[in-house]
This record gives C-alpha cells, sequence and structure tokens, in this order.
C-alpha cells in the first residue's frame, strides 16, 4: 500500500477561501487550520514510494474529534471517488481527486453543512483493492472547523452577507451601558481566543450533534460565559468591592478575559451584564454565530411570570421589598439562526443573556427566544420567551393596602410604557469614536411603538399564555378615584459632576376647593440593576394648595450631599409619593437620571510607525475641588497594546495630568484604542481614539 510521507492543508490559502484569514494563528508557524463547515478546502496528499493508482489504490480520510475522552472511533471521513465534478453531497463527509502530479495528489474534501465545530484530527489510511492491509497517516496539526454564516443552508447562514461583515468579521464595537456607548474591543482573531473556545466546548457538556446545532450551542454560550453552574469564564459581582480582581469597569475588551480564563480556568473576577454580554459575542463572533450587542433601557426583571413588575406601597405610603424590579439598562446578545424546532417564521435574531438572572431548566442560562416571536407574544416557544418578554415590555402597576380590595392591594397607578424604552446596538458599517452616528435603537425588531393596538394585543396574548396569575393581575382595574391633583416631575437636565442641582414636583389644583398635598420625595443613589447605593436626601413636606391654582415643590440638591454617595455609573433615582389629605388621592412618581462626567482626551506624541517606539499620551482634568485617590489607568488597542493597568499618583483639586506610555505598533492601519481613568473618589472616566500607524 502507498505511504503517505506528508500532507499540505494550505493553511492560508484555505483560510481566504473561507473567510478565516483575519485570525492571527493562520499568520503564525505552524499557520492555524482554520475551516468553515459545508465549504470544500483543498490540500496535497504526497507519497514516499510511488505515484497514486486511481485502478490499483484506495484512499480513505478519516476525521477525529479531538477532546472526545470516552471515544476514540472516527466521527467523520470519507473514500477518495475519482470524480472531477463538485461535491454536492451537504449532509456527508466527501472527498474528491482533483489532480495527479508525479507522487502527489490534490484533494478537495468538504464537511457536512451541520458538522460540529471545534477541533478535528485528521487521519489517512492507504490501500491497495487487491490486498488486505493498510497504512495509516496520522496529521500532526488540528483542523479547527468553524459555523459557515455565508452558506446557505448552514442555520446560521445571514441572507443580507453584508452585514456579516459587522456582525462576525468586525472585531472593534460598542457597548452601551445607558445611552452612552463604550468602545470594546472584541478581539475575536486573536491567536487565544480560538483555543479559549476550544475549552469552553470542552467543559460545555454539549454533546457531540449538539455542537453542530446552533441553537444549543447559543443556550450553552449562555450558561458556560457566566461562572455559575459549571465554572465558566466569569464570575458576576455587583457588591461594589473588587480588591480581589478587575472591576467590571476596568475591562476594555474580551481578549484578556479569555486569556485569563484559557490559562487559569473559569471563574474570571469580574463581570457584570455588558461584560457577560461582550465575551459572548466574542465567543459567538470566533465560532461564526452572527452576533450583536443590545442594551435595554429600563429593563424589566419579572421573577414570577406575571409580565408586570409590581411595587408595593403600605397604607402609610412606605415601599415594601419586591422581588420584582427595572434595571436602568441592562445587556444581553442577539444572535442569527434558523429556527428549525420552531414554526416558519421565528428565525433571524434570537436572544441569549448570559448574565445569571434566573434558573431555566435548572441552571443559569437563558435563550436562544425568537425575537420575532417575542414581537408577536407567542411566549409558549423555546426557550425562556416570558422572561425576554417581560424585560422589554412589562407593565409597571404600583399597588397600594386596601383591606377591601380583592388582593389586599388596590391599584394606584399602571404605567405601560416605562420598561423598554430603547434597545440600543451599534449600526453596521459605521464606527464613530466619539459620536452616535454608529448608535442604533432596534426596539422595533421586538415590539411594535408602545400604546398601539398590536403592541397591547401582543401583551395580552402573551398574558394568557402565562397562566392565571399573568391575566389576574392584567384584568384588576385600577381603583377608581378621583384625580383633582395633577401631578408632574421636572426633568432634571444635564448635570456635570461637581455642580449641585434641583428637583422640582409641579402641581395643579383643579376643582374650586383648596387642597392639602403630603410629599415624601427620597433621593437615592442606584446601581444599574436598580438597587438602592446610598440614601442622597429624604424631604417630607406638606403644601396648600388654594383653588384652581398651581405650586411647586423644589428642592436642592448640593454637590457635598451627593458626591460621596454616587456607586458605579453616577446614577441616581427620585421617588415621591403624594397624599391629598381631602379625598385620599395617591399619586406616585419617579425619575432617573445622570451625573455627566469628562471624558478621557488620547494623543499620541508625533506620529507612530510601525515597528518603531512612540508614546501614548492620556490626558484629564479633576472637575473636583477635592483630591483623587487611588488613580488607575487600564487601555489596550489591539496592534499596539495589549489589556495593561498603570498605577497613578493622586490627582489634586482641578488639577490637569498627563500621563505617558510607551508603545511600539505592531499593525499598520487605523486602530481603535480604548482607556479608562479610575479613582476611588470619581469613577469610570472613559475615553477612546483612533490611532494612526503608518
Amino acid at each position: 500500500a502507498l505511504k503517505v510521507s506528508s500532507v499540505n492543508l494550505y493553511a492560508v490559502a484555505n483560510a481566504k477561501a473561507h473567510r478565516t484569514f483575519k485570525f492571527e494563528a493562520v499568520h503564525l508557524e505552524p499557520p492555524a487550520l482554520i475551516f468553515r463547515r459545508g465549504q470544500e478546502f483543498v490540500f496535497d496528499v504526497n507519497f514516499s514510494d510511488r505515484t497514486y493508482s486511481e485502478m490499483a489504490d484506495k484512499l480513505r480520510v478519516l476525521m477525529f474529534y479531538e477532546d472526545e475522552t470516552k471515544l476514540r472511533t472516527a466521527r467523520g471521513g470519507a473514500w477518495l471517488t475519482n470524480q472531477q465534478e463538485e461535491l454536492d453531497d451537504m449532509e456527508n463527509w466527501s472527498l474528491r481527486l482533483v489532480s495527479k502530479e508525479g507522487k502527489s495528489i490534490k484533494l478537495k474534501m468538504r464537511t457536512p453543512i451541520n458538522c460540529p465545530i471545534g477541533s478535528w484530527k485528521m487521519t489517512i489510511k492507504t490501500s491497495l483493492k487487491s490486498t488486505i492491509g493498510s497504512n495509516t497517516y496520522e496529521h500532526p496539526e488540528s483542523i479547527f472547523i468553524l459555523l459557515n454564516p455565508w452558506h446557505e443552508e448552514d442555520e446560521v447562514y445571514m441572507p443580507e452577507t453584508h452585514l456579516l461583515e459587522e456582525y462576525v468579521m468586525n472585531d472593534i464595537g460598542k457597548v452601551y451601558t445607558g445611552t452612552k456607548g463604550r468602545h470594546w474591543l472584541f478581539g475575536q482573531f486573536e491567536a487565544h481566543i480560538l483555543p479559549a473556545c476550544r475549552k469552553l466546548l470542552k467543559d460545555s457538556g454539549l454533546s457531540f450533534n449538539d455542537k453542530g446545532d446552533p441553537v444549543q450551542l447559543a443556550r450553552m454560550f449562555s450558561k458556560m460565559v457566566n461562572s455559575n453552574d459549571d465554572d465558566g469564564i466569569l464570575t458576576g459581582n455587583w457588591s461594589g468591592y473588587y480588591f480581589d480582581g478587575t472591576s467590571p469597569s476596568m475591562w476594555t475588551g474580551s481578549s484578556p478575559i479569555l486569556k485569563e480564563y484559557l490559562e487559569n480556568g473559569g471563574g474570571v473576577k469580574y463581570g457584570q451584564c455588558w461584560v457577560f454580554a461582550a465575551v459572548t459575542c466574542t465567543v459567538c463572533r470566533a465560532l461564526g454565530m452572527p452576533a450583536r450587542v443590545v442594551t435595554n433601557l429600563n429593563s424589566a426583571h419579572d421573577t414570577d411570570s406575571t409580565l408586570t413588575i409590581d411595587k408595593f406601597f403600605t397604607a402609610d405610603g412606605d415601599v415594601d421589598e419586591a422581588a420584582d424590579s427595572v434595571w436602568n439598562f441592562h445587556v444581553w446578545n442577539d444572535v442569527w439562526m434558523a429556527r428549525r424546532d420552531l414554526p416558519h417564521g421565528y428565525g433571524g435574531w434570537q436572544a441569549i443573556d448570559a448574565t445569571p438572572q434566573e434558573h431555566s431548566e435548572g441552571v443559569f442560562q437563558c435563550g436562544p427566544a425568537s425575537v420575532e416571536a417575542i414581537k408577536r407574544g407567542e411566549v409558549g416557544y423555546l426557550y425562556d420567551m416570558p422572561f425576554i418578554l417581560a424585560e422589554v415590555n412589562a407593565d409597571l402597576i404600583d399597588w397600594q393596602e386596601d383591606e377591601e380590595a380583592l388582593l389586599g392591594y388596590k391599584k394606584i397607578k399602571t404605567n405601560s410604557t416605562h420598561v423598554g424604552q430603547k434597545l440600543l446596538t451599534k449600526k453596521p458599517h459605521i464606527f464613530d469614536p466619539c459620536g452616535d452616528r454608529d448608535k442604533d435603537d432596534v426596539m422595533s425588531d421586538y415590539k411594535d411603538p408602545e400604546g398601539t393596538k398590536e403592541e397591547r394585543l401582543s401583551l395580552l396574548r402573551a398574558a394568557f399564555k402565562c397562566g392565571d396569575k399573568a391575566c389576574e393581575y392584567f384584568e384588576v382595574d385600577k381603583a377608581r378615584e378621583i384625580e383633582e391633583i395633577k401631578f408632574a416631575i421636572h426633568d432634571v437636565g444635564t448635570i456635570f459632576i461637581g455642580k449641585g442641582f434641583t428637583l422640582a414636583l409641579d402641581m395643579e389644583n383643579t376643582v374650586d376647593e383648596k387642597r392639602t398635598v403630603q410629599i415624601a420625595l427620597t433621593l437615592w443613589s442606584i446601581y444599574y440593576t436598580g438597587v438602592k447605593g446610598h440614601t442622597v436626601k429624604k424631604v417630607c413636606e406638606t403644601i396648600e394648595i388654594p383653588p384652581k391654582e398651581k405650586k411647586q415643590l423644589k428642592v436642592e440638591v448640593t454637590l457635598e450631599e451627593y458626591l460621596g454617595k454616587l456607586v458605579e455609573f453616577s446614577l441616581l433615582k427620585t421617588h415621591l409619593i403624594a397624599t391629598v389629605e381631602e379625598t385620599k388621592q395617591t399619586w406616585a412618581g419617579e425619575n432617573e437620571f445622570q451625573i455627566t462626567k469628562p471624558s478621557l482626551t488620547i494623543e499620541t506624541e508625533g506620529n507612530l510607525e510601525l515597528d518603531k517606539p512612540g508614546k501614548l499620551l492620556f490626558i484629564f482634568t479633576n472637575p473636583l475641588k477635592k483630591k483623587l485617590t487611588e488613580c488607575q489607568l487600564a487601555f489596550e488597542c489591539t496592534g499596539l497594546a495589549k489589556y495593561q493597568q498603570i498605577p497613578f499618583r493622586d490627582t489634586l483639586p482641578e488639577e490637569t495630568i498627563k500621563i505617558e506610555t510607551p508603545v511600539t505598533p505592531t499593525s499598520k492601519g487605523k486602530l481603535a484604542l480604548v482607556a479608562i481613568f479610575y479613582s476611588k473618589e470619581l469613577h469610570e472616566i472613559l475615553g477612546s481614539a483612533t490611532i494612526d500607524v503608518a
């Protein structure tokens, strides 16, 4: 039988054909073999003894899936056929002869369109047709098979293939933490990313076949990016204390997180929702699943599947703690795939959420949930549809203790427009480092415009499918009461750190008699999850309003009152509850806003050139009349600087500082740099820039 001396798998040429050329590992030595499923790859087989004869020789390629500890039999492979035509069998492995030259043959092999992704090993067996016995050649290098969103028969195929430049190939993006976008370096092509993905696949517990199923892969990503159940990538921490790890706000990209996961195992410290979503996006794009990061403004967390967020007040107006909550923002992912497990029409974008919030099938995972099904209120389909629908479209209901009410509480206020105000993501093909031209609101993918007949019918349809409790909550009429006093909270506008501000409540008496209003106002700092941070100010006042007149409650808040109480993202929330003494009319209202902080300026000292030392300059002015302590700078730029954290001295009141750091560019062109300045007194001063390298 023939003896194989070597195999040339044309790593670079195949990478260009398979759109994997951007992976760093393809350009290392030896070059990595990274191919997409369902697509032919070409390779040479070289023999040591003689030429290949179609009449006398048999040749078989066997493919073994790596990381299977129990099974060492081939999971794929094909006999060489001598046909010259293209391979059209998409369900099976196939192999054909392209040409012969001397002691070499050129072959083309196609993997099945549902081939499990991950690391494979190739073995070639040769034998004679006339005798028993064979020779075996084991190729030393692994082949990494990815999903193929450019192939129309792959379940992750995206018909608008130009969008794949954004949702698979773009390694730079924006993640919205509120309305403001922060740059994120996804870095899916860096050399250690696919090895980290291989570890993820190995540790996931997915069956061999499920590793080829995008639905099961996406669900696994939502489980394995958090470390709660399976020693996954990231540990969540919302405590505000990160002394034994990295603050979630200090990460600038996914690369250092996945590098630490690969080298040290799961439980990288620490993540919050935008970090979980950004790392998930990196994993998806690396493995060929189109993905985007989406941020829901005013995101509901419905714990009891009523599709409502319920706030309960005592008879005296105090707030009872409730399991339901509204996060100022929450970040998850949309991934693109066909849903052959669902009725026709529910493919396309699917929501997955790697932030550990609620159990699904016993572990912290969420999705994939069809975005189109969410929009239609069809919550009976897999997976986790009611929870995600509530995140974007739950009604807020305020209840007050009432012994005569059917449920023991009367409904005093319903707000059907507060939840899911915007769903922000980065627009394809645009990158605006300093502005909002690349901001895209895709909430219309998830729901019809608020208040329309279609939107209300969708929510009611979902409520009926969620069971009796949801129906009961939607059918309880608002307690009928006379609304003689009209209330309106003033918008506080833009508040710059270092300045005071004013809270104001307008009241109008619409009747011909005097009315007395008791008002309780509380101002808190809050985490983006809606959890209270610290109480900044409490005010209780009684105001008399003459007939047909207007009055205003004004509360001044000074810098000294709020500065030491701020938590991450500098979010504040005002809550007011008012009761009219004469009629017992009750009104509740709230307003959330964010303190605006300065940005970090980034410059270079002169022009930067490839492989030549240069300098980066980070410039920042302290806006406070107090010293900043425990200062740190973190920055990252693919092709210029790996992720770094640099301690810095205390910054004096109102001082302008300049931090210099040496760099040596390893890539040419326009490079995206992301930086964060952090201090004990002033968190998350963000900066980004496009750096030109000649």
